[in-house]
Parts: C-alpha cells; sequence; structure tokens
C-alpha cells in the first residue's frame, strides 16, 4: 500500500518555488525598469535633436 507523501518535501519544494518566483519577478521588473528609462532618455535625445 501507497504512503502518504511526507509534507517536509513539499514544504521545502513549495518555498524553492516562491523564492525562484520572487527572484524572477523583481529581476523582471529591474528590467522593465531600464527599458523604461532608456526608452524615454532616447524619446528625449530625438525630440531634442529634431526640435
Amino acid at each position: 500500500m501507497l504512503s502518504p507523501p511526507e509534507k517536509g518535501p513539499l514544504l521545502r519544494r513549495v518555498k524553492a518555488h516562491g523564492f525562484s518566483g520572487a527572484f524572477l519577478a523583481v529581476a523582471l521588473l529591474a528590467m522593465a525598469g531600464w527599458v523604461y528609462l532608456l526608452g524615454s532618455l532616447f524619446l528625449k535625445l530625438m525630440l531634442w535633436c529634431f526640435s
């Protein structure tokens, strides 16, 4: 007969996935911030050049 899964390893896996998910979210947010910053600077440069 099969024994029920243990609570310990499941909790460890959930914590590991939560940590990697949070890290991925922070990394994506930082990359979006850089894209916004560089895009706005490029747009200001283009407007300054052609005005």
